[in-house]
């Protein structure tokens, strides 16, 4: 049930930062995962998949971090 919350709390930030730049990099989404997961390890595939479904449906484009 924890992992099933960090999941839905990754998906609402996402999701919010999404709307408000229109888009979300790779780096913001990584760290949103490591504010609310205990460990890297716990971070499953399907999580993964399923945060990105969720940005797809949203009109949120996943975009490479931008350069220094």
């Amino acid at each position: 049930m924890e992992r099933e919350m960090s999941k839905r709390d990754v998906i609402r930030k996402a999701i919010k930062l999404g709307r408000q730049k229109g888009f979300v990099t790779f780096g913001e989404l990584n760290e949103l995962w490591l504010s609310t997961t205990a460990a890297p390890e716990d971070i499953e595939p399907e999580h993964i998949e399923d945060v990105m479904a969720a940005l797809s449906e949203e009109g949120i484009n996943v975009v490479e971090d931008e350069g220094p």
